[in-house]
């Protein structure tokens, strides 16, 4: 028996836990969700804009004066972000004003920032 064998046959023997394991992962429509909102976060302009929604209800004119990119490029981020839950609008008279829909996202957002360091680190 070769020695690659011998690990994975020392590393399975105990089987016990395993359906202890299984129990404890979360379900595949919360494993979606959770996904679906990093796709939402791995673009930087969406980033820049959800960090800029942090404080201020914004709306596309705006935004395009804080990123300093295209109207048609501001409006499909955004489409992409409300997409997947991660921010919504208020309209005032002829104005749509974006905001981000839930804490957690603010708090993640938050909690990523005060990291970064840790995080841009981790990349070297």
């Amino acid at each position: 028996m070769s020695d690659s064998n011998k690990l994975i046959r020392s590393c399975c023997e105990d089987i016990s836990y395993i359906s202890d394991i299984k129990n404890a992962l979360p379900k595949d429509d919360v494993l979606l969700s959770i996904s679906n909102v990093y796709k939402a976060l791995s673009d930087p302009i969406r980033m820049k804009i959800l960090y800029a929604l942090l404080e201020y209800e914004i709306c596309v004119g705006e935004m395009v004066n804080v990123l300093g990119i295209p109207q048609s490029h501001v409006s499909h981020q955004l489409r992409t972000l409300r997409k997947y839950g991660i921010v919504d609008f208020k309209k005032d008279k002829k104005m749509s004003f974006y905001y981000i829909k839930d804490e957690y996202i603010r708090e993640m957002l938050l909690l990523l920032l005060k990291n970064k360091e840790l995080i841009c680190q981790n990349r070297e």
